[in-house]
């Protein structure tokens, strides 16, 4: 099996596949986050939805497995939290209320049963 893609170009991304974010807004309304909920965007990329769950007040982590988007997310979104990590392998305490995923999962190729 080939190790899923972890080096991403984050200014290409947001030229050619804005559309992957854009598309994921409308899955916040499913997410629904409240004032003080601890969430987190697995696979946050370069951060844009990280963002909008931060602006309903909820307490948000962006998380992604590549360097460059998580540098790009934190550039554009300095007021909030980026962590470099695998998806198939994070650890945080305390848990969290809810985990968002937009488009991620699909490139979790190998994970540890939990």
């Amino acid at each position: 099996m080939s190790e899923p893609k972890s080096h991403w170009d984050p200014d290409y991304y947001d030229d050619k596949f804005s559309f992957v974010y854009q598309y994921g807004e409308d899955l916040l309304a499913l997410l629904d986050p409240k004032p003080g909920e601890r969430i987190l965007d697995l696979g946050c990329g370069t951060g844009e939805l990280t963002d909008l769950i931060h602006k309903s007040g909820a307490k948000v982590i962006g998380l992604d497995k590549s360097k460059e988007m998580i540098t790009a997310a934190q550039s554009k979104y300095p007021h909030l939290e980026f962590v470099w990590s695998d998806a198939a392998s994070f650890q945080f305490d305390p848990p969290f209320d809810a985990i968002f995923s937009n488009a991620t999962l699909h490139w979790v190729l190998e994970y540890r049963n939990c």
